[in-house]
């Protein structure tokens, strides 16, 4: 390739670049910016006076749904993971029966659109005298993000030596022992990026809390940021800043998680 090709696609990932960085841009400079310069110089004019001040009186109303969505992700994803690697492993490794059936229900999970789920979750929790309580919201997150897990880590499972368990069967290892010590520890990319999807899929979810929570002391994040829209205004320059506070939790987890995040992309492509 030479030299000026070189240049130009060098610009334009550039300029593809900048383009896909403009709506962060954008968020920033709403977010430092006054409400009196926001009304009176608009929504894309540079700030020229930056204040923190709208992160602060964002925090004071989103704090309470900040700790809720902290909660409900610390608590149902690693659960869900859980119970997502042992479905797994059981129907990469062990002989089930049905198997066939038991992986095309689950794929029927992934693929079934989750707001036709939406009445007959409301009257099972309402039977079960769960609704708008955060135990019956966790286990809907749990329960929901299963069917992704599972897909994902049986696939890595079933790509994993088999020469490792039949030693360790050799060894007197059983089944359980052979998930726990083996299979587990060498599925830890693939657990990463499962918990990761699933993270921001609670995080990020406000369908089931504005369906099943109606107490303001138990709903999430997305459901806090609404607190700023009224009936005749909306205040932006607080909204932007929640918004940057609801995804800093996300972008932390992927600077501590990057390397192992890239190496099991990087796996799934030579697999796939």
């Amino acid at each position: 390739m030479s030299r000026w090709k070189k240049t130009a696609w060098r610009l334009l990932f550039v300029v593809i670049g900048l383009i896909w960085l403009m709506p962060v841009f954008y968020l920033i400079n709403v977010s430092v910016k006054p409400a009196a310069e926001f009304y009176t110089k608009g929504v894309f004019s540079v700030t020229l006076h930056p204040t923190l001040l709208n992160f602060m009186e964002s925090w004071k109303k989103i704090g309470t749904f900040f700790l809720n969505s902290v909660i409900n992700v610390v608590i149902s994803v690693p659960l869900g993971i859980l119970i997502a690697s042992l479905g797994a492993y059981a129907l990469a490794r062990l002989k089930v029966k049905g198997r066939g059936f038991f992986v095309t229900l689950f794929m029927m999970g992934m693929l079934l659109p989750v707001h036709v789920t939406l009445l007959p979750n409301y009257i099972t929790l309402q039977k079960l005298n769960l609704l708008n309580s955060r135990v019956g919201i966790l286990l809907l997150y749990t329960v929901f993000n299963i069917p992704f897990a599972m897909y994902m880590l049986q696939g890595f499972f079933m790509g994993l030596s088999r020469e490792i368990e039949e030693s360790a069967i050799i060894d007197g290892a059983g089944s359980f022992q052979i998930y726990l010590h083996i299979a587990l520890p060498m599925a830890r990319p693939a657990i990463i990026i499962s918990g990761l999807l699933c993270f921001i899929s609670v995080w990020n979810d406000l369908v089931f809390a504005m369906t099943f929570v109606q107490n303001n002391k138990k709903m999430p994040i997305t459901a806090g940021l609404l607190q700023f829209v009224g009936e005749f205004t909306s205040h932006y320059e607080k909204i932007t800043a929640g918004i940057l506070l609801s995804a800093l939790p996300v972008f932390i987890l992927y600077l501590f998680f990057q390397k192992q995040i890239m190496e099991g992309m990087a796996e799934g492509a030579v697999k796939g």
